[in-house]
């Protein structure tokens, strides 16, 4: 079931995607986990991952059946639709992991962004008219 802001961004708008953007793991400079350059997957087992919740980002939701299909060893966490400051303040406190973006990789003075061995992505893009301009059609 697709939420109800999102049926209704589909009626009033429509969206030109750029490029996508990778998804990577964010986690305190303090944790045992920062001083390497990439993780496997088997390096969050028994990691408690926050992310978006369940319902919220259908990308997302995606990577979440994925990872409680084939990764249970993974602890799954939501915070909420939006990353906000308290969002980043009890994943520092709690010295757990996030879900996050390589284009957020400088959003946090305490955190490090790493790469993941897995190939999911987040496209990105531009909200247009629904019927948009030739301009932004044919580019």
């Amino acid at each position: 079931m697709v939420p109800l802001t999102q049926v209704k961004f589909y009626f009033f708008a429509s969206c030109k995607q750029l490029g996508n953007y990778n998804v990577c793991v964010a986690l305190p400079r303090s944790h045992p986990l920062a001083k390497r350059k990439k993780l496997s997957i088997t390096d969050l087992y028994n990691e408690k991952l926050l992310c978006v919740s369940s319902g919220d980002c259908l990308n997302i939701d995606d990577f979440r059946k994925n990872m409680q299909m084939f990764y249970p060893q993974i602890i799954l966490e939501d915070v909420g639709y939006f990353y906000d400051l308290d969002t980043f303040n009890r994943f520092e406190e709690e010295g757990c992991l996030l879900l996050t973006l390589d284009a957020w990789d400088i959003i946090h003075p305490s955190l490090i962004t790493l790469p993941v061995d897995w190939s999911y992505q987040m496209p990105y893009g531009l909200l247009c008219q629904k019927i948009p301009q030739n301009k932004l059609r044919n580019a």
